[in-house]
């Protein structure tokens, strides 16, 4: 059961994960920050650019890393 104020997976990470654990998201920093600031934990945040090459041409997309303190 969700506690309140936990609706997405980021959320739910801050609020339960152990200090160490790590994940990823596609959410920018501020917002992750912010979720941190709302759940009472620091996190430690570094933002990425991630590169698919599956198609004819490079696809480039920035993520989040977000390593819970």
């Amino acid at each position: 059961m969700m506690k309140k104020g936990q609706y997405t997976l980021e959320s739910w990470m801050i609020a339960n994960g152990k200090s160490g654990q790590s994940f990823y998201t596609e959410k920018k920093d501020k917002t992750i920050t912010a979720l941190a600031v709302f759940h009472k934990r620091k996190v430690k945040t570094e933002r990425l650019i991630t590169i698919t090459t599956g198609g004819k041409t490079p696809d480039a997309q920035y993520i989040t890393k977000v390593t819970l303190m």
